[in-house]
């Protein structure tokens, strides 16, 4: 008996269950990948929350190396009226404050994002002390926040020229213009 053609029974069953063979094998590995990405996810998620702890104000800030990415906070809305509401990068950058980097300077400090961080430690600091933010990635600065003690400024170029000509300081949920 031959089927399709001249080809033999026994060749066509080898063939079938080594189609299957190989069907089953290429469904398992997708099935067990998507559990190892869950996995993965699940285990950054208790990575950012022991992050996010850990930055408290009971606990002292550790340093970081220079290739990790600032812990994620959620912003909090406005205790009071505030002349700009806190951005996503605000609470990003702002989580840097009293926190350790390697060298003096930090470049794309929070990579993956639609804007560019670089942080800056000065001169006989042991900490994070001031960052240039680059909202559109255009290669201009638009943005300085600069931590002295516990206050915060944040010097605005409103024309994305480099020339600051805004500043603000920082209420603990967002931005009150300096008088």
């Amino acid at each position: 008996m031959t089927l399709a053609g001249n080809m033999k029974l026994k060749n066509f069953v080898l063939i079938a269950v080594a189609a299957v063979a190989l069907g089953s094998f290429g469904l398992y590995a997708a099935c067990s990948g998507k559990h190892e990405d869950k996995a993965e996810k699940q285990k950054e998620e208790a990575q950012k929350r022991a992050s996010a702890a850990a930055l408290t104000p009971d606990a002292a800030p550790a340093p970081v190396p220079v290739d990790a990415q600032a812990p994620s906070v959620a912003p909090t809305p406005p205790a009071g009226p505030v002349d700009l509401a806190a951005r996503e990068w605000d609470t990003a950058v702002i989580a840097w404050k009293g926190r350790a980097i390697n060298s003096d300077k930090l470049k794309d400090a929070i990579k993956g994002k639609s804007y560019k961080v670089n942080l800056y430690k000065d001169a006989g600091s042991s900490t994070v002390d001031r960052a240039k933010i680059d909202i559109n990635k255009n290669n201009k600065w638009d943005e300085k926040i600069s931590f002295k003690g516990d206050e915060i400024t944040l010097e605005r170029a409103p024309n994305d020229d480099e020339s600051y000509t805004e500043k603000y300081h920082w209420n603990g949920t967002g931005w009150i213009k300096a008088k």
